[in-house]
């Protein structure tokens, strides 16, 4: 007898139906096999063979018949539009080594190297789930994590940061060793999908989050007020960097984004060299989940994640749109052109789409983060091309195209502040 293409021998998390009688299942493909059929979870059929082995196979890869007869037996339903999916029932809320909806630490990994993770409550159980990982200026600690807890649990991501990761002697190769540790000792005791670990950081700690991303497997990072300090770039991986408008190291931080083509994008926040407001991390953060999500959506293992990652979103704009409509209306956009929504959630993000349309500012802010982003390459990339960070610098060119910007954008929420702070020179030493 034929078999099925077995994906992979995984172990069985508890179900909530009994498991089948032994019988042959067909595939799509026309070939069979006989195995007792265990459960359901997400897209994924667990089955046990005659022989005893365990294994899954895609539900879409069962016959027509075959797949009516399971999603009866174990009572499988679509998930409402704008609702998570089945694996919502089975978040993980035991069991782990470090709880979730809290942040654990300092944890010390050996080597001298210490961590603070958070947990996400939106964990799902029998998913890994993406890591992000900061590395500071000045070191890690607990407030390094929690300020992003709100994206940890709209994206179900897990947030670590190194307790020793600083500027100093030890930049780049000692804080590289010590990200080694923890990000290795993270993928041993929580469930981290290890072709998904970002990082991120404020200035050296932004440089880091390029260093890292480079040398241990990684998806992308997102640089805050940082700068690549080897110049070198992984242009398949995606990039979100975060900079303020007068920080010295725009220019740099400019170039660096560049090098991704699509896969970058720059983000400004009024001020100098600081980190910004937390929720612009929020955001990339984000972004960063969308667009990989979106990359692949062709990979049916993730549709369970995309049902998800939309309703998440649809749950998230509709608080935004409440307190601050703008912001609601750039995600509709987001989920909209760039994420390509699709199926019974598009209908939902568009009809709040069209009711944040009614109010012109929203539509103007959503076309000033992308002009912003335009004029990133335009006008800073060339000065990022030279040396370090350029203090007490600007230029009639650049400063003439954000006089323009801010008299277009005169009354937009954050556009025109943030382009009239484009206008100003970098902050001095």
């Amino acid at each position: 007898m034929k078999n099925f293409i077995i994906l992979s021998f995984l172990w069985c998390s508890p179900l909530f139906a009994e498991p089948t009688e032994l019988r042959d299942w067909q595939s799509t493909a026309g070939t069979s096999i006989k195995a007792s059929a265990l459960g359901v979870e997400g897209t994924q059929v667990s089955l046990k063979a005659a022989d005893g082995r365990e294994f899954k196979v895609p539900l879409d890869k069962f016959a027509d018949e075959d797949q009516a007869f399971l999603k009866e037996h174990f009572a499988i339903k679509e998930p409402e539009p704008g609702q998570p999916t089945g694996s919502g029932v089975s978040k993980i809320s035991e069991g782990l080594t470090y709880p979730v909806g809290e942040t654990s630490g300092p944890i010390d990994v050996g080597g001298g190297s210490n961590l603070y993770v958070y947990v996400p409550k939106t964990l799902r159980e029998g998913r890994k789930a993406p890591l992000m990982f900061v590395t500071g200026a000045g070191g890690g600690g607990k407030k390094s994590v929690v300020m992003y807890s709100e994206a940890a649990e709209v994206n179900g991501w897990i947030i670590a940061a190194s307790v020793e990761s600083r500027n100093g002697p030890d930049h780049p190769e000692g804080n590289h060793e010590h990200a080694k540790r923890c990000v290795a000792h993270l993928l041993e005791n929580l469930p981290i999908d290890k072709e998904r670990v970002y990082f991120t950081g404020n200035s050296g700690g932004g440089a880091m989050s390029f260093y890292n991303a480079l040398r241990i497997t990684s998806a992308g990072n997102m640089p805050i007020i940082g700068y690549s300090p080897d110049k070198k770039y992984d242009k398949k991986q995606y990039c979100y960097g975060i900079g303020g408008t007068a920080d010295y190291n725009r220019y740099l931080t400019a170039h660096a984004v560049s090098q991704y083509g699509d896969n970058g994008f720059h983000r400004f926040h009024p001020g100098g060299h600081s980190g910004g407001p937390a929720w612009i991390g929020d955001e990339g953060i984000t972004w960063l989940n969308g667009r990989y999500l979106a990359d692949r959506r062709k990979d049916a293992e993730l549709n369970d994640e995309r049902l998800d990652y939309e309703a998440s979103m649809i749950g998230w704009i509709k608080k935004l749109k409440d307190s601050e409509a703008y912001r609601a209306h750039y995600w509709c956009q987001f989920l909209k052109e760039d994420y390509e929504i699709d199926g019974p959630n598009a209908v939902i993000v568009g009809e709040l789409f069209d009711e944040l349309n009614g109010d012109p500012n929203n539509v103007r802010y959503t076309e000033g983060i992308a002009e912003l982003d335009e004029f990133s390459d335009k006008y800073l990339v060339s000065d990022g091309e030279g040396g370090g960070s350029q203090f007490n610098h600007t230029n009639s060119r650049m400063k003439g195209a954000a006089e323009k910007m801010a008299t277009e954008y005169a009354g937009v929420p954050l556009i025109e502040e943030i382009a009239k702070g484009l206008q100003e020179p970098t902050v001095g030493k």
